[in-house]
């Protein structure tokens, strides 16, 4: 299985939540030797069940390089 984020490999592992309760949850997922990129059932029903949201993070800046010729459009 390829990694998702940067196509590297991705292994099985057991996931273990240990935030002190008494009854710990377990689970079994896929992690990335490369990126670290953590992949299970609940992460892909989330994934897939709503679209993403992309927002820009920086509004866009026209940039001009006259020496290739390229010029930025007129606003």
């Amino acid at each position: 299985m390829d990694c998702t984020r940067c196509h590297g490999l991705m292994v099985e592992e057991r996931f273990e939540d240990l935030r002190g309760d008494p009854h710990h949850v377990s689970f079994c997922g896929w992690r990335c030797v490369t990126c670290g990129n953590i992949v299970d059932p609940l992460i892909i029903k989330h994934r897939t069940s709503r679209p993403a949201l992309v927002v820009p993070v920086f509004p866009a800046v026209p940039y001009s390089f006259p020496e290739l010729g390229l010029e930025a459009p007129a606003a």
